[in-house]
């Protein structure tokens, strides 16, 4: 393999020869080794840091603080970079040490050569265009990196706004579907009072959307970026009109309004937003990891659990026991949340940890977040497609399960008075009889009658 070699501030380094990283990336590798996969594994990301370094050339080329055909070559990089190019130069992990300097600089190296080689320059000469002098130029990492990965999640939101919508539409047909089915409302998993499994759907569908539209205003709150501040919030090194110019450029290449933050040192200093974030996606996924939990109950087999729901066999659920299968996507979305739950744990940890004037624990923020809505991006299409569209409600077993609780004592209430209602319970209990059976007995109610008192105590009071 051919080589090249590149002098840092700490010495000189190889490469190989066509390498469109330099010295820091290679640095970075060593030091970082086995921390976790790299960049292009965080596609958002990637495009984020593209789309931001574009957006940084287009703002010091309108402010005269570099030449027209220098910036044009910067521009066409990172839209190559952004378009996917060039994923084997990016080696670096995202978990990385002093707060995603080797990440900014696997950037700036690997846009710098790109747009040297779209001048007529080989990889590593830096004559035309150089890493920190021309890429880099007006920024810092500690305004890049926090504000790629502000737009990173702003980028991932509508996939997973998209995957969880798909749960709500399909908890909505099926609360159509099942709008007039009976079932018995349990609290502290007693019986309690009858309802319909349409009431039920619904219920879940409203808490999910709820969870949803605040994870949604979490994102929008992201698109204001620290950029301008450089290292601390002063701006010190950026070019006079930068600042002005660097927020319509953002707002050009992502194609939304992005604003800069009304204080530089807040922005620079403080990683609530992204705290905020990870709480509402725990609460998202926390929220749906309850419905979950609940088909996993609701599903158990007749003949030794509830059976008042089915849930679609996806697949084989034992190696020994024939015939059984298990709950398998309601309790990768339990596990999800036990997932996210841990990652919104380091992001508090992260996010207190910050010293001083920056936050230097970013990297680690972006990981558990981007890991957050990924893991609940994917695990939304499977739970609504391969669990909550094919689920069956058993009527029979529901009504049944309904008849012989003691939840229907509360609507014989109304008809028959609390007195005579405790005297048939007790009498069921005596006999191990439904309740129901005890009224059709004494010729208090018929079965149709019980069916239609039962229907009407379902439906919410007015």
């Amino acid at each position: 393999m051919k080589t090249r070699i590149e002098s840092d501030s700490l010495g000189d380094v190889l490469l190989p020869e066509g390498a469109l990283y330099g010295s820091n990336t290679a640095r970075g590798v060593e030091n970082f080794a086995g921390l976790g996969a790299p960049l292009p594994e965080w596609p958002h990301f990637m495009r984020a840091m593209a789309l931001v370094k574009r957006a940084a050339a287009v703002a010091n080329r309108n402010a005269g603080a570099l030449e027209q055909d220098v910036a044009q070559a910067i521009i066409a990089a990172c839209d190559e970079i952004a378009a996917g190019g060039h994923v084997d130069h990016f080696p670096v992990p995202l978990l990385e040490g002093s707060g995603g300097t080797t990440t900014n600089m696997n950037f700036n190296e690997v846009i710098a050569n790109r747009a040297s080689q779209m001048l007529g320059d080989a990889p590593g000469t830096y004559a035309r265009v150089n890493p920190n002098d021309h890429v880099n130029r007006s920024q810092s990492t500690n305004d890049t990196v926090p504000t790629a990965i502000k737009l990173a999640c702003v980028l991932a939101e509508p996939s997973l706004t998209g995957s969880v919508e798909s749960v709500l539409a399909a908890l909505r047909s099926k609360a159509g579907e099942t709008q007039h089915i009976l079932r018995v409302g349990r609290t502290c998993m007693q019986a309690a009072q009858p309802m319909t499994w349409g009431q039920y759907f619904t219920g879940h569908a409203s808490a999910i959307s709820r969870a949803l539209e605040a994870v949604q205003a979490a994102v929008a709150a992201l698109c204001v970026v620290p950029m301008g501040g450089t290292a601390i919030g002063t701006g010190l090194g950026a070019a006079n009109g930068y600042r002005k110019a660097i927020a319509p450029a953002l707002s050009d290449a992502f194609g939304r309004d992005i604003r800069l933050a009304d204080d530089a040192f807040d922005a620079m200093q403080s990683a609530d937003g992204f705290l905020r974030l990870s709480a509402e996606l725990r609460n998202l996924a926390a929220t749906m990891a309850k419905l979950a939990g609940d088909f996993v109950i609701l599903g158990s087999d007749g003949a030794a659990g509830l059976g008042e729901v089915v849930l679609p066999a996806v697949q084989p659920g034992s190696s020994i026991m024939a015939g059984k299968v298990n709950p398998v996507m309601p309790m990768a979305v339990q596990q999800v949340w036990m997932r996210v739950h841990g990652n919104d744990a380091t992001i508090a940890i992260a996010a207190q940890a910050g010293q001083m004037e920056i936050n230097h624990f970013e990297p680690v923020i972006a990981l558990a977040l981007f890991e957050q809505m990924d893991l609940i991006t994917a695990v939304s299409h499977g739970f609504a497609e391969r669990c909550i569209a094919g689920l069956r409600v058993d009527e029979a077993r529901s009504y049944d399960n309904l008849a012989r609780s003691f939840g229907v004592s509360t609507v014989f209430l109304q008809t028959l008075g609390y007195k005579r209602v405790v005297a048939m319970v007790k009498r069921a209990q005596e006999l191990n009889l439904p309740l129901t059976d005890i009224a059709v007995e004494e010729g208090l109610m018929t079965r149709d009658d019980i069916r239609k008192v039962l229907s009407h105590a379902a439906q919410p009071a007015v």
